[in-house]
């Protein structure tokens, strides 16, 4: 009888990671701890420790970078996949703020509901920044077109006399009797700026919430009554990052793949600029917070945030109320004109008296550097 030989097989070790694969393993822990970071971002006042928002306005390109990486790690069966995609999961909360996707046909607004629109109009280009003297007049066809009851206007400019007495032509072609205007800086006796809400309603009460700072930057309040009901509507402009003419060149050159002149000294500056802003938002944050929460009425809360929904300033100001957006919305609410990965920073957001419907960013080339925000609400 003869001993039949077995012949035991021995699985190979999995392939170590080459330098390559270390590398890209460096990175995706990287990614992991970034997205994680911006996670946090909204629960830390950047005056405690201001880097986290930098990580909260770099969110969607951390969830890219990691979904990619996920892919990488998946086509090549590392458990690596698994970290990837749990950090992933656990950041879903946010994807909602930043694009909506509604399937079949959306709700159309019911016949008593109102228009609101919110649009920061870089002074109705002023100083001809698009090179088309035409773009003012292109902004106002912009904003009749869409009957707004409530309007507000961020970066407003006004003049007593002159080319641009925009606030009597803005009357007079919206047909909108109640304004309430308050202005930040005034030059040569003629000569405003500042923020604006008209409205087709009855105004009975306004007043403004001033920020300790130098800046152009202003929340208002305007109290309204729609349908024998007092509404109080936010109008604010929060601190903006303020780039100089060779900051914005430094960063077309670094997005465009130029080599860029004084990399070091450039960064640092545009770090100075982040974290000042960042710092200066959560304070005008948490002031208007505080005003909205002791309003004894209803409140639609409009404006130029300047900052992500991943943010600080955005989770303090929106605590209690509901974005129309996000009820509403569709697409990428991008509302700033730039190629850079920023998503929306202009906003309508409301007491939860209210539905907003057909929600709308206004993606209109060479006009502001920020889209109109409109949508139309109605008490529930």
């Amino acid at each position: 009888m003869s001993e039949e030989t077995k012949h035991i097989e021995i699985p190979k070790a999995k392939k170590k990671l080459g330098w390559f694969g270390r590398i890209t393993l460096w990175l995706n822990w990287f990614v992991i701890v970034g997205l994680g970071l911006a996670c946090l971002s909204p629960f830390v006042s950047p005056s405690v420790f201001w880097p986290l928002a930098f990580f909260g306005l770099m969110h969607p390109v951390f969830v890219l970078l990691n979904f990619l990486f996920l892919l990488w790690w998946t086509i090549r069966w590392r458990k690596q996949a698994f970290y990837t995609l749990a950090i992933l999961l656990l950041s879903i909360p946010y994807y909602g703020q930043q694009f909506r996707f509604h399937f079949g046909s959306r709700d159309k607004a019911p016949a008593n509901a109102f228009t609101c629109m919110s649009y920061n109009v870089k002074l109705f280009d002023l100083y001809n920044w698009s090179g088309n003297k035409k773009t003012r007049g292109k902004m106002f066809s912009l904003i009749e077109k869409q009957k707004p009851d409530l309007l507000n206007l961020q970066e407003f400019f006004n003049q007593d006399s002159g080319a641009f007495r925009n606030l009597d032509s803005l009357k007079k072609l919206l047909h909108l009797p109640f304004v309430h205007v308050e202005y930040t800086i005034s030059l040569h006796k003629d000569d405003h700026w500042g923020v604006v809400t008209f409205s087709k309603y009855p105004i009975v009460n306004s007043g403004k919430i001033v920020f300790n700072n130098r800046n152009n930057n202003i929340c208002i309040y305007t109290d309204v009554v729609i349908e024998k009901d007092t509404v109080r509507i936010y109008n604010m402009h929060l601190q903006s990052v303020s780039f100089g003419y060779s900051d914005y060149k430094f960063l077309d050159k670094v997005y465009n793949g130029e080599d860029a002149d004084s990399e070091v000294e450039s960064s640092k500056n545009i770090l100075r600029r982040l974290k000042r802003a960042f710092i200066k938002r959560a304070g005008q944050a948490e002031s208007i917070a505080a005003h909205i929460a002791s309003s004894p009425y209803p409140v639609i809360v409009c404006g130029d945030f300047n900052d992500a929904p991943v943010s600080y300033s955005y989770k303090t100001i929106s605590s209690g109320l509901q974005d129309a957006y996000i009820e509403s919305g569709t697409g990428f609410g991008k509302s700033f004109s730039n190629p850079f990965p920023i998503p929306r920073i202009d906003y309508i957001l409301h007491s939860p008296t209210f539905n907003a419907w057909e929600f709308e960013v206004l993606k209109q080339e060479n006009l502001s550097d920020h889209y109109p925000v409109v949508c139309r609400m109605s008490k529930k």
